[in-house]
């Protein structure tokens, strides 16, 4: 049984989307993680997982049990994302594997997709702390987690423009903005912590088409994961009409009567075509269904249609 503040689950502090970086010494500047936010309760030398919106996530993730012998307190929440690196960036499909699993499955995925944790807050160390600044508490965090190779403390930096420069060239989710002396409140009823987005980049395969009338008016786009033809959402701005004009007379050409999605999506008013065109895709975030959030076609791509892989 967990015994936090209040007998409840800690709600998290939730960064506010903002589009401009605001830069001064009042704030500190941190990656924003591509994972699953994830909180770990420490009691009885046992610990706890909860994801954000309050499900239990203990079973998916048995190496999180490290954390009793870490942290240097006999009960404690800590606050970070759950990520798996690829290539020594996030990648959200993988962990997305490992969140999406049943626990006994758990054993075999930590091996395919080890974690990393990286720890960003503690609102609990044997007394609740979420009255401290966000200052206190870092030193609290630091002072009472002993880091490894897979747990980490997020570093803070002093330049929101050149922390966001740097995540931009790695093609990275984007930043938090955390002012220092913030409490940490739960939800999203301040202006304490704020995140900037980095629109990102994914190549895709045209899987079909959707028509306003007789004319295309957006995309079905796909990815490959091995041999199979992921659907992860359509597109229908971008294009000049031009363009459009042009995939309204060539695409019907390309069509095959079954959809080429091995995750099928809704058949109605979808038009499938031989997987061969490819595009080059602006999108904001990967949802937790594995679709593009807010895509936007950048243009058309000579990517082989093999190549546009789920990174």
């Amino acid at each position: 049984m967990i015994t936090f503040p209040e007998s409840n689950l800690v709600e998290p502090m939730m960064p506010v989307l903002v589009k401009e970086i605001i830069e001064s010494p009042e704030y500190v500047y941190q990656v924003k993680w591509d994972g699953v936010r994830m909180l770990a309760y420490l009691s009885a030398g046992r610990v706890t997982l909860v994801n954000k919106n309050g499900h239990l996530r203990t079973g998916q993730y048995p190496e999180l049990q490290e954390l009793a012998f870490l942290l240097q307190v006999p009960s404690a929440i800590l606050d970070g994302e759950l990520v798996v690196l690829k290539g020594g960036k996030p990648s959200f499909p993988s962990i997305l594997k490992r969140d999406l699993s049943s626990a006994s499955q758990a054993g075999r995925l930590m091996k395919l997709y080890p974690l990393h944790y990286m720890v960003f807050d503690i609102p609990f160390a044997g007394r609740d702390l979420r009255n401290l600044t966000l200052t206190e508490r870092q030193s609290i965090l630091e002072k009472n987690l002993v880091t490894n190779d897979w747990v980490h403390t997020v570093e803070n930096f002093t330049s929101g423009h050149s922390l966001f420069s740097a995540i931009k060239a790695q093609d990275m989710e984007g930043i938090v903005i955390k002012r220092s002396a913030s409490l940490y409140i739960g939800g999203k009823k301040h202006r304490d912590w704020l995140k900037v987005k980095n629109r990102r980049i994914q190549y895709c395969v045209v899987g079909g088409y959707t028509l306003r009338g007789t004319m295309i008016n957006a995309l079905l786009l796909g990815v490959y994961h091995q041999e199979d033809l992921l659907y992860v959402g359509k597109v229908g701005t971008g294009l000049k009409q031009e363009e459009w004009n042009m995939l309204t007379r060539e695409l019907p050409r390309m069509s095959i009567p079954h959809s080429p999605f091995v995750n099928k999506p809704p058949t109605q008013g979808y038009y499938f075509v031989h997987p061969r065109l490819t595009v080059k895709i602006e999108f904001a975030e990967w949802t937790e269904s594995l679709t593009l959030r807010s895509p936007v076609i950048a243009g058309f791509s000579n990517k082989p249609a093999d190549d546009c892989t789920l990174e």
